[in-house]
């Protein structure tokens, strides 16, 4: 469970970049919508995330951006004198207040769409189709009364020019959607750029929908979490129960990022661990039973502390043989842990062997949620012990529970089989009964 010393920054630039090839593969052709909201626009950082954005453009994928409007509107309505107006968190939009979301809006597409065209025109993007394009792509409805309170000009979104938006996007440009939305009759309305967001994302069935956030996610947000987690944290931050509503079949993952992280973006999307925190319908993080084709992921994780001596050499055909024994941990279809449990002659206690956690996922308690599930699996298989051979990481199990004992205390295939050169010191820890879920 050490971590591997690696001073060279060469091999960390060459490592993310392995790690950054699959994504982009991944990521070609697919439909991110992003929406931050108004605050973010007027923050320092804003200019970077506008450049990533266009890099991420650059690579193939299509890209709907939602912006807020809130502190916008805001200062509108106090410079003419006025008091914005909410109720429930909702904003209460009077003709004046509509003039003000109007101005609001035309301000903000031509900040963006200036800040997002020059992005894209870099000479690093160097692509000449690449182009941002805004326009009335939303109907929309009033809110109506509720709770005796009338919101007047505050509506939702009634249907999403689908059709429009996928012919701009098969034209590589970015759509820009502002959170204003017209009825037939003519009507405007001010729509809450996260519903927009939402429902846009919802109608194109994007492969993503990324919030970027100008409020730090509180702690005990985790960077992976199942939507009925997402419900469950809602009163940590109000922004995961709408996401929680999100997340369905037509999306299949949302991401919250905050907007004070720079590279935020291409950190979220590009690397395995992330940044920020990934909601999706189910766990895509979890421990399953290793197959054959898994065989070269592990062997990938597990070289390297071969190398350092911490694990015992296995061939390719060893691990053929032996692959029945192993459970892995995979986070987003990679393979970034593994534990393997083997019999011995003794009926009441399982070995656990080549315990290995790959060094970026060593955070969140893997290692210890990988062996609490080794040793659930032990205790379904009747045992009441587990054994652990181990040269250099004995206070690392020893801190989870594993006593030391001797060579005499092995059972007696164990025994014949001990490699008094390598010296490994024997732990054992008796088995209680705990929870503990196949999903990490």
């Amino acid at each position: 469970m050490h971590n591997i010393e690696t001073p060279d920054p060469l091999f960390s630039r060459v490592s993310l970049l392995r790690e950054i090839g699959p994504y982009i593969q991944r990521h070609r052709n697919k439909i991110f919508v992003i929406a931050f909201a108004g605050e973010v626009v007027e923050q320092p950082t804003f200019r970077r995330i506008i450049q990533d954005i266009a890099i991420i453009a650059s690579l193939d994928v299509r890209v709907v951006l939602i912006h807020g409007t809130r502190p916008q509107i805001d200062s509108r309505i106090i410079e003419d004198g006025g008091q914005p107006l909410f109720h429930n968190g909702l904003r209460i939009t009077d003709k004046d207040a509509l003039l003000a979301v109007k101005e609001a809006c035309g301000y903000l597409r031509v900040k963006i769409e200036n800040l997002l065209t020059t992005a894209l025109h870099q000479p690093q993007i160097n692509n000449a189709a690449l182009d941002v394009i805004s326009g009335n792509f939303l109907s929309a409805k009033p809110i109506g009364v509720h709770d005796g309170i009338d919101y007047k000009y505050t509506g939702q979104v009634r249907k999403v020019n689908i059709e429009s938006i996928k012919e701009q996007l098969s034209h590589e440009n970015v759509v820009l959607i502002s959170p204003i939305g017209y009825s037939p009759t003519g009507e405007s309305y001010n729509l809450g750029y996260e519903q927009t967001a939402i429902a846009t994302a919802t109608a194109l069935k994007a492969n993503k929908l990324i919030f970027i956030t100008h409020e730090p996610i509180p702690m005990p947000i985790p960077n992976a979490m199942t939507r009925q987690e997402a419900e469950e944290l809602g009163e940590q931050m109000p922004l995961l129960k709408l996401i929680a509503k999100a997340v369905n079949q037509d999306i299949e993952r949302v991401h919250l990022i905050e907007s004070m992280t720079d590279g935020g973006l291409l950190l979220e999307l590009y690397t395995r661990e992330g940044i920020g925190s990934m909601i999706s319908n189910e766990s895509v993080e979890k421990i399953r039973p290793a197959l054959l084709e898994d065989i070269s992921g592990i062997l990938e994780l597990i070289r390297p502390l071969e190398q350092e001596g911490i694990l015992v050499r296995r061939s390719r055909e060893q691990l053929e043989l032996e692959i029945g024994n192993f459970h892995i941990v995979e986070v987003d279809r990679q393979i970034v842990g593994c534990a393997a449990l083997y019999q011995t002659d003794d009926l009441t206690i399982s070995e656990l062997s080549c315990v290995a956690v790959h060094p970026q996922y060593r955070a969140n308690y893997r290692g210890d949620r990988l062996v609490n599930y080794m040793e659930q699996l032990a205790i379904k298989q009747g045992k009441q012990k587990l054994l652990v051979l181990t040269t250099q990481t004995s206070d690392w199990f020893k801190e989870r529970g594993f006593d030391e004992k001797s060579i005499d205390d092995l059972p007696e295939n164990k025994k014949r089989l001990y490699n008094y050169k390598r010296n490994s010191r024997v732990l054992i820890k008796p088995l209680k009964q705990k929870s503990v879920s196949s999903a990490l």
